[in-house]
């Protein structure tokens, strides 16, 4: 069973963030899941977003700080 995500991601290191929906899969048996209802955006995900790293793949849905 897959999982429609909503979020918001970056389609490029110029473009502002946008809705975005992608399908995360279904947990397997030695994934852990939790319920995750908001995240927080700081400084190093705006840097990922923007590719100053020279890393990132798109599109890129930054946020690492859940709150759930």
């Amino acid at each position: 069973m897959t999982t429609t995500i909503r979020s918001y991601a970056a389609a490029s290191p110029t473009a502002p963030l946008a809705p975005y929906r992608f399908d995360r899969r279904s947990p397997r048996q030695d994934d852990v899941t939790i319920a995750i209802l908001y995240c927080g955006v700081c400084h190093s995900d705006l840097h990922s977003a923007r590719n100053n790293r020279g890393r990132t793949s798109y599109p890129i849905v930054p946020g690492h700080e859940i709150i759930g």
